[in-house]
Protein backbone atom coordinates (compact mmCIF):
# COMPACT_ATOMS: atom_id res chain seq x y z
CA UNK A 1 0.00 0.00 0.00
CA UNK A 2 3.23 2.20 1.13
CA UNK A 3 4.68 2.07 -2.60
CA UNK A 4 1.35 2.92 -4.11
CA UNK A 5 0.91 5.99 -2.29
CA UNK A 6 4.41 6.56 -2.58
CA UNK A 7 4.00 6.67 -6.66
CA UNK A 8 1.08 8.58 -6.83
CA UNK A 9 2.42 11.43 -5.07
CA UNK A 10 5.88 11.07 -6.85
CA UNK A 11 4.53 10.56 -10.43
CA UNK A 12 4.66 13.18 -12.74
CA UNK A 13 1.49 14.49 -14.61
CA UNK A 14 1.93 16.28 -17.92
CA UNK A 15 -0.28 19.57 -16.80
CA UNK A 16 -1.88 21.28 -19.88
CA UNK A 17 -1.40 24.88 -18.12
CA UNK A 18 1.44 26.76 -18.95
CA UNK A 19 2.23 28.54 -15.81
CA UNK A 20 4.22 31.54 -17.88
CA UNK A 21 0.62 32.52 -19.61
CA UNK A 22 -1.93 31.71 -16.55
CA UNK A 23 -3.43 34.53 -14.81
CA UNK A 24 -6.35 35.38 -12.76
CA UNK A 25 -9.89 35.51 -14.01
CA UNK A 26 -13.18 37.59 -13.67
CA UNK A 27 -14.54 34.13 -11.82
CA UNK A 28 -11.74 34.92 -9.59
CA UNK A 29 -12.30 38.28 -9.47
CA UNK A 30 -16.24 37.72 -8.38
CA UNK A 31 -15.43 35.58 -5.84
CA UNK A 32 -12.95 38.24 -3.93
CA UNK A 33 -15.96 40.91 -4.55
CA UNK A 34 -18.86 38.44 -2.93
CA UNK A 35 -16.52 37.80 0.03
CA UNK A 36 -15.89 41.32 0.35
CA UNK A 37 -19.71 42.44 0.13
CA UNK A 38 -20.35 39.28 2.79
CA UNK A 39 -17.40 40.05 5.21
CA UNK A 40 -19.12 44.23 5.06
CA UNK A 41 -22.16 42.68 5.73
CA UNK A 42 -21.08 40.56 8.88
CA UNK A 43 -19.45 43.48 10.38
CA UNK A 44 -22.39 45.71 9.96
CA UNK A 45 -24.54 43.46 11.56
CA UNK A 46 -21.88 42.76 14.36
CA UNK A 47 -21.70 46.38 15.36
CA UNK A 48 -25.35 46.05 15.32
CA UNK A 49 -25.48 43.14 17.40
CA UNK A 50 -22.37 44.78 20.06
CA UNK A 51 -24.63 48.27 20.38
CA UNK A 52 -27.36 46.01 21.45
CA UNK A 53 -25.80 43.84 23.67
CA UNK A 54 -23.89 47.57 25.07
CA UNK A 55 -27.34 48.53 26.30
CA UNK A 56 -29.35 47.34 29.53
CA UNK A 57 -31.88 44.75 29.32
CA UNK A 58 -35.29 45.45 30.05
CA UNK A 59 -35.93 45.72 33.97
CA UNK A 60 -32.27 45.66 34.56
CA UNK A 61 -32.39 49.55 35.39
CA UNK A 62 -35.31 48.95 38.02
CA UNK A 63 -33.39 46.13 39.70
CA UNK A 64 -30.21 47.67 40.13
CA UNK A 65 -31.71 50.55 41.58
CA UNK A 66 -33.72 49.12 44.54
CA UNK A 67 -30.66 46.72 45.35
CA UNK A 68 -28.72 49.46 45.68
CA UNK A 69 -30.77 51.88 47.34
CA UNK A 70 -31.35 48.99 49.84
CA UNK A 71 -27.59 48.69 50.60
CA UNK A 72 -26.67 45.12 49.01
CA UNK A 73 -24.05 44.71 46.53
CA UNK A 74 -25.18 45.17 42.36
CA UNK A 75 -22.70 42.16 42.27
CA UNK A 76 -24.93 38.86 43.33
CA UNK A 77 -23.16 36.82 40.35
CA UNK A 78 -24.04 35.17 37.07
CA UNK A 79 -27.50 36.56 35.67
CA UNK A 80 -29.37 33.99 33.22
CA UNK A 81 -30.82 36.70 30.47
CA UNK A 82 -33.52 34.41 28.85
Amino acid sequence: MNELVTYLVTAERPRGLDPNIVRPGWLALGIVALLAVAVFFLAKSFAKHTKRAAQPWEGDADETTSSTSRGRSTDDGPVSRD
